[in-house]
């Protein structure tokens, strides 16, 4: 068996891997903007707008926690320290357009 053989076999993998991951992608995001209001669902066009988004829903789930019940250790407040700091970056970057 030829080492190359194993090598273009896996070049037409990733091409195929990386189409069937921006199908995903994309289905993700067509079902995201059925749910969300419709300020947000313009932001998932563009990237600054998908990762004020997430940095958004990081926040609110640890805020979520934190009601539930779910005592903040100090990694909890980093993490939530940086998500906000992450989504106001990017929803500043998304809104002024100079992203």
């Amino acid at each position: 068996m030829n080492p190359m053989d194993l090598y273009e076999g896996r070049e037409k993998f990733e091409k195929q891997f990386e189409k069937a991951k921006e199908q995903k992608v994309n289905e993700i995001k067509q079902t995201l903007k059925k749910y969300l209001p419709p300020p947000a669902k313009n932001m998932l066009d563009t990237p600054e707008g998908t990762y004020a988004l997430i940095a958004i829903a990081i926040v609110i789930l640890i805020l979520f926690l934190k009601v539930v019940g779910m005592t903040l250790r100090l990694v909890s407040k980093l993490i939530l320290i940086i998500s906000l700091l992450a989504a106001v970056y990017f929803s500043y970057l998304y809104f002024t357009g100079t992203g």
